[in-house]
């Protein structure tokens, strides 16, 4: 029978989605990506 993995052992996306609910996962992501879909304003010399 295999042993549980512990929370430290566990990939990134895998330990969030075990210590975290499924709501709070999603608005992590939406915030971790917000300036993702803006394009960079260039500064105007």
């Amino acid at each position: 029978m295999p042993t549980k993995k512990k929370v430290t052992e566990l990939p990134d996306e895998q330990a969030i989605r075990k210590l975290f609910p499924k709501k709070v996962v999603e608005k992590l992501k939406e915030v971790a990506h917000e300036k993702d879909d803006k394009p960079e304003k260039q500064k105007e010399s």
